[in-house]
């Protein structure tokens, strides 16, 4: 009989426990989607916020590319560099949890990439951001060759570093125009119509500045500008469109 009932403790011990687990996972689930609707009305940091509750990988990728999109788009100087730097310490304990996810190395080159673009790229340069970012980002694709994020952020790695090294670019970094279309390319056989991917081609595109390049930037940014935005980020991008088509 007292083996009975201590079977009974251990197994309803066990059932408590997995319950809990379970609550807690649906949980963590729950302020993830909260989390996304915030980010969608624009409210970045109170999303950052709820979705600091939440431990796991998606939520550490999720809190690096809000800041990093927060103080891309709303901030600036010092504040803004602040804020990237956080976003760079979340992508690396993404990247603690798993090497091997794909959307971690996107966020550690997205995080570190927001901030060579503040500091200047030729001090970025400098700095050796050029090989870090390059390496995150090769890691993204070697992993999932359809991240759409990490087709585009390695074809503006490539215009960012041909528009300011010139001919010196594919000596020195291995960056040419030819492989920045390539992966633009490769982005948009994968996806045409996200508001953000296309304005982030049409700039890298306006980077390379040859005559085709800029038609099609042109293209891109009329579409951008056209289309219907699906929440905050997207009609940040639109207005983006609106100024860079101007110097088309």
């Amino acid at each position: 009989m007292y083996k009975l009932l201590f079977s009974i403790k251990i197994i309803s011990y066990i059932i408590f426990i997995f319950a809990l687990f379970i609550k807690l996972a649906l949980s963590s689930d729950n302020n993830l989607k909260e989390a996304n609707i915030l980010f969608d009305k624009g409210e970045y940091l109170e999303s950052v916020n709820l979705a600091s509750e939440n431990l796991s990988i998606e939520s550490y990728i999720f809190r690096a590319r809000t800041l990093a999109i927060y103080g891309h788009f709303l901030l600036d100087g010092e504040e803004a560099l602040k804020v990237f730097k956080q976003a760079k310490e979340l992508a690396f304990l993404a990247l603690d949890i798993d090497i091997f996810d794909d959307n971690a190395h996107v966020e550690a080159a997205h995080t570190m990439g927001r901030y060579s673009q503040l500091i200047g790229i030729v001090s970025a340069l400098k700095e050796g951001y050029a090989e870090k970012i390059s390496f995150h980002l090769d890691e993204a694709i070697k992993i999932n060759a359809n991240n759409v994020s990490a087709q585009i952020s390695k074809g503006t790695w490539h215009a960012e570093i041909v528009d300011k090294a010139g001919f010196m670019a594919n000596i020195l970094y291995g960056a040419t125009s030819d492989q920045a279309r390539e992966h633009y390319e490769n982005a948009l056989n994968l996806d045409k119509e996200n508001i953000g991917f296309l304005f982030e081609i049409s700039y890298g595109l306006y980077l390379l500045d040859s005559k085709e390049d800029r038609v099609k930037a042109k293209i891109l940014l009329s579409k951008v500008i056209e289309a219907e935005p699906k929440n905050h980020l997207d009609e940040l991008y639109i207005e983006k469109a609106k100024n860079l088509i101007k110097e088309l």
